[in-house]
């Protein structure tokens, strides 16, 4: 048994963090075609989603917005994200042989040594740059995390009747949809204040310090 971690939505402005976990025969992953979530439209990944889910242990945390701004009053995003799948490996059923990961940190390894200190488990980790794009088990985490995400973006935008695409801060429509949230507060909760986006966009409004 294998086991592979990547997350989605680290850069938007809107939305969650999503952070999968897979788990399984590692042969059965490259029998599966799965790919780098970015190398797929999102027809083929939400085609790929429940397969996934049949065929292997999957398990994923969305961190919302709101936890994220509160979090990061006191900590880094990987710190974060490390506390996060170590979560998702500590609710593991059974023990894989390896855990690989997609790391975040510059120097690759130091996100797995993270990892390793919130885990109450032993575990034989390895972090890597692009492992989604390498390793066909964490390709199969980042699609989980892509598509959950995904589908929590399609239910905020319905909420709140705004028109933006994925949350990211590339999209004009999505800078547009930021600026009427923080103006009118309709979905502020959906906004990660401690983003340089965001806070470009306060500077021309208010100070920061009055949105927390």
């Amino acid at each position: 048994m294998i086991a592979g971690i990547d997350e989605a939505g680290r850069g938007s402005v809107l939305g969650p963090l999503s952070i999968a976990l897979v788990c399984g025969k590692e042969d059965n992953f490259l029998s599966l075609g799965v790919k780098d979530s970015k190398l797929l439209t999102r027809e083929e990944r939400e085609a790929l989603f429940p397969e996934i889910r049949r065929r292997f242990y999957t398990s994923f945390v969305l961190i919302t917005a709101k936890e994220l701004n509160e979090l990061m009053k006191r900590i880094s995003l990987n710190e974060i994200e490390a506390i996060k799948e170590a979560y998702l490996l500590d609710e593991l059923p059974f023990e894989p042989r390896e855990v690989i990961l997609d790391s975040p940190d510059v120097v690759a390894q130091n996100f797995g040594q993270r990892v390793s200190r919130y885990t109450r488990r032993q575990f034989k980790i390895r972090a890597e740059h692009k492992a989604d794009f390498n390793y066909p088990v964490v390709s199969a985490a980042s699609i989980v995390a892509k598509v959950v995400r995904d589908w929590e973006i399609d239910r905020i935008r319905e909420e709140l009747g705004y028109q933006f695409s994925s949350g990211y801060p590339s999209d004009e429509a999505t800078v547009s949809a930021v600026r009427e949230m923080l103006r009118t507060g309709k979905g502020k909760e959906y906004v990660r204040m401690r983003w340089s986006t965001v806070e470009t966009i306060l500077a021309n409004q208010q100070k920061l310090a009055d949105y927390f």
